[in-house]
């Protein structure tokens, strides 16, 4: 049997087919190239913005306050302290007080001194948002409004009992009788205390003030009373023996804690694990006991020991 040559025609075709086959298999092999570098290789722009993002990473700081503290073995408490017995001064100028004496124990806890930021209590929380300090060095009143801006610690520091100190030869039988125009009542800017007279005596007058200027101005009969916490009172009455105190159960009770900037819950993991252990050794109750427990109960104040649920 005979075989048929191929005609000029057909190595002509045949060599177009091969040349398109060689032609998308090339193809083919460069698209796969081109993904796979695409994948493995960033363009210039890509690797200098990955670049950046590290380097700013590595130099943005610390992750969590307490890291900073380890590491710069320094951490600063913002403070206000005219609180006496809580948070003041002593003759020298040195700072102490029940909240204090904690506060350094904290610091003790992670090896590092502590530096005290003074700011008056009613700028404490914008400052710890504006960063002007690491946390703050005194317990305040744990308020879901404030939670808005800080991060409370999980355990309360102190319980404080809220009385009613009144002027000199100011008399009423029942608190609700200060609910009325013809009376003005002391109460410390940002406070608790100032929160709650809105509430209970929305017809009264408000002075706002600061902490001992609100002491001294119903010490001074300018104010017809005070909202104050019982830790206030017996040094209080005791500069001033014309003050009184309306007896009774508290007008309310407020738990207090540290506070620490939004969002750092490794830091208030730490300072509650910190809280619960000295409670848990009753230091938080033998030091309130010391500045304050003591004395308003020997005025027939409740005051409360914070203690561990189960001693």
């Amino acid at each position: 049997m005979s075989r048929v040559l191929p005609t000029t025609e057909d190595e002509a075709k045949i060599s177009q087919a091969t040349d398109r086959r060689h032609f998308i298999k090339g193809a083919g092999l460069a698209l796969g190239a081109s993904a796979l570098t695409g994948l493995a290789m960033p363009s210039s722009a890509e690797a200098v913005t990955s670049t950046t993002k590290k380097s700013e990473s590595a130099t943005s700081g610390y992750d969590s306050v307490i890291d900073k503290v380890l590491a710069t073995k320094e951490i600063s408490f913002g403070v206000d302290l005219t609180f006496k017995p809580i948070q003041y001064k002593t003759a020298s100028g040195t700072p102490t007080g029940y909240i204090v004496d904690l506060a350094n124990k904290l610091a003790a806890s992670l090896g590092a001194t502590p530096k005290w930021v003074e700011i008056p209590f009613g700028e404490l929380f914008a400052g710890q948002v504006a960063g002007k300090f690491d946390m703050s060095g005194i317990a305040a009143t744990i308020k879901p409004e404030r939670a808005q801006k800080v991060l409370f610690a999980g355990l309360p520091a102190f319980v404080e009992s809220n009385v009613v100190l009144l002027k000199p030869g100011f008399k009423v039988s029942s608190l609700e009788q200060l609910n009325s125009s013809s009376v003005t009542i002391a109460v410390v800017l940002g406070s608790s205390q100032e929160s709650a007279a809105q509430i209970l005596y929305p017809k009264a007058k408000l002075k706002r003030l600061a902490n001992q200027a609100a002491l001294a101005d119903v010490s001074a009969g300018r104010s017809n009373a005070m909202i104050v916490g019982e830790f206030e009172v017996a040094d209080a009455v005791k500069n001033q023996p014309n003050l009184t105190v309306f007896k009774g159960k508290p007008v309310f009770v407020d738990e207090n804690s540290f506070f620490m900037p939004a969002g750092d819950y490794k830091l208030k993991a730490y300072v509650d694990t910190w809280l619960r252990y000295e409670t848990s050794h009753n230091n938080l109750a033998g030091l309130w006991d010391k500045y304050v427990g003591n004395d308003a109960r020997k005025m027939g104040l409740q005051s409360v020991s914070v203690t561990s649920s189960w001693t």
